[in-house]
């Protein structure tokens, strides 16, 4: 069996699958646990996948390969300590381990997938600097993905570091424990956002019944694995199979989080997932979609568009193809297509042409998309059931570009100017581009829909904006995509980008409050493709003394724009990347300006740099393995206070601090103290509360 990534979700053999994955292990030595024991049981349990927190050996791997089990396998090394500044062999030898691992066990089918690490902790990750773990996790990946890139790679992520979203990943990965299944259900729909082109699998969700009962498990598991199915996810996975844990080389009594008790008996949880049947998305009365293409001189893309419209797998829809005083032999091509209606116009833009498909159409929503796109499989099933669970007039999703194969299309894959989603919150959106647009029919008639003045592009925003106006809101489901082809050449991606100026024209004329000197003033976020990482200049939310339970990227708004593509990534395509950008900037302003539109152009501002600076740093260690919570805990009580500063925790006086302590298999941590200038009060404080400077050092910064 092979997992590989398709769009939003992952597919096994080829087909769209859904994960049901449980943690397995590390357990002490004496635990009795083995793959020949428990993983038939696993399987019997309804399981198709185990999650291990080492690289396995053969041994385990043939184990879950005999039993149609597929591995994810983490790699486990020192990501607890500083990797960046004081040890970066951590980081060479975590690479040399695992794509020696990899060339070792590649071509295993019982290998599902990588996790280049799991949870680095945020008083680490903000002292190494966020954006430089950002970028180490990424070569990981890369290093990965050059040894076998049909094996779909990640990293293993949290709430708490939300921002650590490697680039290069397949897909997103998070670690969840919320103990109440309608928290969980609305923090699901964010994880879409964050992840933008790739699909989302829950790494870990569990409840400890030390301090819960275990029928509040039996109940909390399931709803966990029917809420992350709705919500469009890839895969969830259960923590863990077993209470026998072993951390950091101890073994842990005192949490439960298992399915099965140290004794080996079942708990409740493992009965009730072994009946669980997962609903298919399709929700129980689908509505009737009637799908609508228009187009103008597609001949050479239109047939391709229409053979994934039939594919598409949904019990009542039909497709509707305009064609718009096509001169290229589209009318012949469409005349000689089966399973379609196709109408002829002569030329009349491409709003008109929208309004005709919608006026002949017989379905209940309309479902618009381009000529260049290639719908997903599941498209139409994932807007019923988003249209079944709210009251949306409208409802979209993402629009992803294919793997370019040519230097030009990285290029212009990854050039700003993309169609894209506009986001109010997780739910709601302000704006939905054309290619994957779909309404409500009696919405559409209400509006009268699309302003036939639009002739090539901003016919979408406009007709967002008056729906909108006209008290209707546009929803968003993050497990529906198109794929879209981007512009082949770089000629016609700057002439589709001077398209779009002469529609912000038009519409700065129709709708003169929603826009500012620079552009249109969306009230949402401009979503781009790729995820939502940390970038240099970017501020992260830490909360008072950086303890955050959810630490959220403050990131300006930006135009779309997609990273290039790994294999096309070189200091030569980067300056090419650089000039067009210039040159859309450039030339979609001008083409604005040309026909009354705004005449400024929009210059992102710089972020500002920390006006803090690090003077001092120490190390402290505690013979009992405290470390930064006691430390400030005991600071705090003794006259520190929460600093406002970002880049800071705390602050007495004059003086700022930053502390972040390793996490290792050794009782004994150090702790890694940044000081904006000296201070003999920590020293004395922290002496006397039995920590001891094991090392001490100037600095101009950490």
């Amino acid at each position: 069996m092979r997992l590989t990534v398709h769009g939003k979700h992952f597919h096994l053999d080829g087909r769209p699958h859904f994960l049901r994955t449980v943690t397995y292990g590390p357990f002490p030595e004496t635990s009795g646990h083995s793959p020949e024991k428990d993983f038939p049981q696993i399987r019997s349990a309804g399981f198709d996948s185990v999650r291990v927190y080492a690289l396995p050996d053969r041994h385990l791997l043939d184990h879950a390969a005999q039993n149609n089990l597929i591995v994810i396998a983490t790699h486990a090394w020192g990501h607890g300590c500083d990797f960046i500044t004081e040890n970066p062999s951590l980081l060479d030898q975590a690479r040399r381990d695992l794509t020696a691992w990899l060339e070792s066990h590649k071509d295993h089918l019982g290998l599902g997938a990588i996790l280049v690490g799991n949870e680095i902790p945020s008083d680490m990750a903000r002292w190494m600097t966020p954006w430089k773990v950002n970028r180490a996790l990424d070569g990981l990946i890369r290093a990965c993905q050059k040894v076998i890139p049909s094996i779909p790679v990640g990293y293993a992520n949290f709430p708490t570091t939300e921002y650590l979203e490697p680039p290069s990943a397949d897909f997103t990965a998070f670690n969840i424990y919320l103990e109440d299944g309608e928290a969980l259900e609305s923090y699901l729909p964010r994880l879409h956002h964050l992840a933008g082109d790739r699909p989302v699998y829950l790494t870990e969700f569990g409840l400890d019944t030390n301090r819960n009962p275990e029928d509040v498990q039996a109940t909390l598991l399931p709803t966990a694995l029917k809420s992350t199915r709705a919500a469009g996810f890839a895969g969830a996975t259960l923590y863990a199979w077993s209470d026998h844990w072993l951390n950091n080389g101890q073994t842990m009594d005192d949490w439960s989080f298992g399915l099965v008790r140290r004794d080996g008996s079942e708990k409740p949880a493992l009965t009730a997932l072994r009946k669980l049947v997962l609903p298919t998305p399709l929700p129980l009365n689908p509505p009737r979609f009637s799908i609508i293409i228009c187009t103008r001189n597609g001949a050479g893309r239109i047939e391709t568009c229409i053979k994934a419209c039939r594919n598409i797998d949904y019990p009542d829809f039909e497709i509707i193809v305009v064609n718009d005083g096509s001169t290229d032999g589209t009318a012949k091509l469409l005349d000689q297509q089966k399973e379609i209606r196709a109408f002829h116009l002569e030329p009349s833009g491409l709003s008109a042409a929208r309004n005709h498909g919608a006026a002949k159409a017989t379905g209940e929503i309309l479902a618009f998309t381009d000529d260049d796109c290639r719908p997903d499989e599941q498209w139409l099933t994932w807007l019923a059931r988003a249209y079944s669970e709210s009251n949306h007039a409208a409802i979209g999703g993402p629009n992803l570009a294919p793997k370019p194969n040519s230097l030009v299309l990285a290029l212009t894959t990854a050039a700003p100017g993309a169609p894209t989603h506009v986001m109010i919150d997780d739910l709601t959106a302000e704006h939905l581009p054309g290619c994957h647009l779909s309404v409500k029919k009696s919405a559409f008639a209400q509006i009268e829909g699309f302003d036939p003045i639009f002739h090539t592009a901003g016919d979408d925003v406009d007709f967002c904006w008056r729906l909108r106006d006209a008290g209707f809101t546009l929803g968003f489901s993050g497990a529906s995509f198109v794929w879209h082809h981007r512009r082949a050449t770089p000629w016609k991606y700057l002439k589709q980008q001077m398209g779009y100026g002469h529609a912000e024209a038009l519409l700065f004329k129709k709708h003169p409050h929603r826009f500012s000197e620079g552009g249109i003033r969306w009230e949402g976020c401009v979503y781009r493709g790729t995820a939502l990482g940390i970038e240099p200049g970017d501020f992260i939310y830490s909360g008072p003394t950086g303890e955050a339970p959810y630490q959220s990227l403050g990131k300006m708004l930006r135009q779309p724009m997609r990273g290039l593509h790994p294999n096309f990534d070189t200091p030569i395509t980067r300056i090419l990347l650089t000039l067009l950008c210039w040159l859309q900037n450039h030339l979609r302003h001008w083409k604005r300006k040309q026909n009354g539109g705004p005449s400024t152009r929009s210059n992102w501002p710089k972020s500002p740099l920390a006006d803090s600076q690090t003077t001092s740093q120490l190390i402290l260690t505690h013979a009992d393995g405290s470390g930064r919570h006691e430390l400030y805990r005991r600071l705090l009580e003794n006259g520190w206070q929460p600093c406002s500063d970002p880049d800071f925790d705390l602050q007495c006086g004059s003086c700022k601090l930053l502390a972040a302590t390793e996490q290792t298999s050794t009782p004994t941590n150090r702790t890694f103290i940044a000081l904006s200038e000296p201070s003999s009060d920590l020293n004395t404080l922290a002496l006397k509360n039995g920590f001891v400077t094991s090392n001490c050092m100037e600095a101009n910064g950490h």
